[in-house]
């Protein structure tokens, strides 16, 4: 098991697209796009209205909206077995606590297959997803909406 801080390591090392992101502020920084952007991962992590979750060598991080309904971030410090089930306990965990709707953002081909694996392994016939590849956003309905 990863502390937290190699998870974010990790994480930083394997987001090409967040590397890609940070590249101007990184060069005005005199840092590297990996350095840039585990600052960034510490400090939205660290946002103290945000829901934590860690399932294995994964944390998550939920902004709650009103409607049961979460924006979902996600720091991966695991192989992509285990992050499918780690996506799968977070999805089970995220029903149990309120959460109806989970959103997240990506332009990972292979991150959507990894969501989707996860989603699969939810028995609940009521769990969908969604994706909009023009905004590279992820939906998954965790069941059954409820008021």
């Amino acid at each position: 098991m990863l502390n937290p801080t190699d998870i974010f390591v990790v994480a930083a090392h394997e987001d090409k697209a967040g590397q890609k992101a940070v590249q101007e502020g990184a060069k005005k920084a005199h840092v590297s796009t990996e350095r840039m952007l585990y600052s960034m991962m510490i400090q939205m992590y660290s946002q103290p209205s945000l829901i934590r979750i860690r399932s294995g060598n994964t944390l998550f991080t939920i902004a709650a909206f009103e409607g049961r309904v979460g924006y979902v971030q996600a720091y991966n410090g695991d192989t992509a077995e285990n992050y499918i089930e780690n996506m799968h306990q977070f999805l089970e965990s995220a029903r149990k606590i309120g959460f109806d709707t989970l959103v997240t953002k990506t332009h990972s081909n292979e991150i959507v297959r990894l969501l989707k694996a996860a989603v699969r392994k939810m028995k609940d016939p009521a769990v969908k997803t969604k994706f909009d590849s023009a905004h590279g956003l992820f939906a998954v309905s965790t069941g059954e909406k409820r008021d």
